[in-house]
């Protein structure tokens, strides 16, 4: 496991703090270059800072080229594992006991969460940004809500969030217009010109048209911030401040009966993301075809068959953390699209060899009824986010708080402080160090009233 130890000049092993990064589904380095706010309190907190990589992501890839024998091994299990291990090791190397005060956003907030609930002295206490810990299927205290997320992307495009008045019914109509193109093949012929895509096969059924229509908009409502950065895009190229506005000016207008117009307007608004470097003169360039030979042992098809299989997340939605999403056409901007958990099943064989298992993160973390056990959580949600649709937006007991963002994207107020902040973004830090600071010092009262107890 990769990890990174930070700022030692400013720990004090006396009376300081370790601030623990759960590391998540990526490279450990985007989490490190956007958490600000531990960089800019770690010296308040006299916090030595650690940033610890998720198995099987980033650098932190177990077995070389052999990995895809091995999925076994990635569990969220495995994962609070190695992190309790690492707090361990890394207290006994500095030979002092000091409070362990956890940060993660998104999934790293909901592993933040369990690894609070299941290894209460090693961590004392998360802050869990944008962490949708209560949307698994057999929660009878909260039923799953699959619609939750294309609504509050749908509510991103709204004159409430500041976009563009008619970009909700246009891009309605205009997906609408895609999708019955898509069902005959001079229709799909008509709408790959439209779109400019690289390659003609893109479009083989309307499921591609909601998938291209899917992906941006829901990376743009989660990268919904008030100014330009490069998180959503995994570090690689900057989206617009408030990214969904741009994306919905191309839907300002009144396009009448203009089909054609409104493909291209939606064609316009995938751009800001799908171009968002500029520089691309069609959407979805074709990739190198492989021929995939399950015999060949050679290091080069094994690089293959790794790059084939994408990113390790599928592989934990598949054993772990089944979060389908579906939309009914009315509440959100999506054509309506059920969840079909027999496909979705036959898709997790097909690409990774196992059986969805989509009650199995309720059993093994218990839900609503487990969290009000629990202590020494915070739960911060912005309105922006579509993610805030399924997670704590209500505090569940004096310590497990739920800490509103209203025009927050997706743990922005993780990031770095930035003159464009909304004002709630500001509170939500203050009461989110408020708590750092009661742990803390509950930490260190214990101690001494042990200490004192021994004497």
């Amino acid at each position: 496991m990769r990890y990174f130890v930070c700022s030692p000049e400013n720990f004090n092993p006396t009376n300081g703090s370790i601030f623990f990064y759960v590391g998540n589904e990526a490279d450990v380095t985007l989490y490190l270059n956007h958490t600000g706010l531990m960089w800019e309190n770690a010296a308040a907190f006299n916090a030595l800072i650690v940033f610890a990589e998720h198995r099987y992501f980033g650098k932190s890839v177990p077995f070389g080229l052999d990995v895809l024998d091995h999925m076994e091994f990635l569990s969220t299990q495995q994962a609070m594992a190695d992190y309790a291990v690492l707090i361990e090791q890394l207290k006994s190397d500095l030979s002092t006991d000091v409070p362990v005060i956890g940060f993660g956003g998104s999934y790293g907030g909901m592993l933040g969460t369990w690894f609070r609930m299941k290894y209460p002295h090693i961590i004392d206490g998360i802050i869990a940004g944008s962490a949708p810990v209560v949307n698994f299927f057999g929660d009878p205290d909260h039923p799953a809500d699959t619609e939750a997320f294309n609504r509050v992307v749908t509510f991103d495009m709204s004159e409430d969030a500041g976009a563009a008045k008619n970009c909700i019914p246009n891009l309605r109509r205009a997906l609408n217009t895609a999708v019955e193109m898509s069902r005959t093949k001079t229709g799909r012929k008509e709408l790959t010109e439209l779109l400019r895509l690289c390659d003609t096969d893109s479009l083989q059924s309307s499921d591609d048209v909601i998938s291209i229509a899917s992906e941006a908009y829901g990376d743009l409502a989660m990268g919904n911030y008030p100014y330009p950065t490069s998180y959503i895009m995994d570090g690689k190229v900057d989206l617009p401040g408030y990214p969904m506005r741009a994306a919905c000016e191309p839907f300002a207008g009144d396009f009448g009966d203009d089909k054609t117009a409104l493909v291209s307007a939606f064609r316009e608004s995938i751009a800001v993301y799908y171009n968002a470097t500029k520089t691309e003169s069609c959407f979805f360039p074709a990739a190198p075809v492989h021929t995939i030979n399950e015999s060949d042992t050679s290091d080069a098809a094994k690089q293959v068959r790794i790059d084939h299989k994408g990113n390790f997340w599928g592989y934990l939605e598949c054993s772990e953390l089944y979060m389908p999403m579906s939309s009914d056409g009315v509440n959100d901007v999506f054509p309506a699209t059920a969840v079909n958990e027999s496909q979705d099943d036959a898709a997790c064989f097909e690409q990774w060899g196992v059986h969805l298992k989509p009650r199995w993160a309720q059993t093994e973390f218990g839900g609503m009824k487990a969290l009000r056990a629990a202590s020494n959580i915070i739960f911060s949600n912005g309105n922006f986010d579509p993610w805030s649709g399924l997670g704590v937006l209500e505090s569940l007991s004096p310590s497990v708080v739920a800490v509103p963002v209203p025009g927050g994207a997706h743990h922005l107020d993780l990031f770095f402080t930035h003159p464009l902040d909304p004002s709630a973004v500001t509170e939500a830090r203050k009461t989110e160090l408020k708590f750092v600071r009661q742990w803390i010092d509950e930490f260190y009262a214990f101690k001494q009233e042990v200490t004192a107890t021994d004497l």
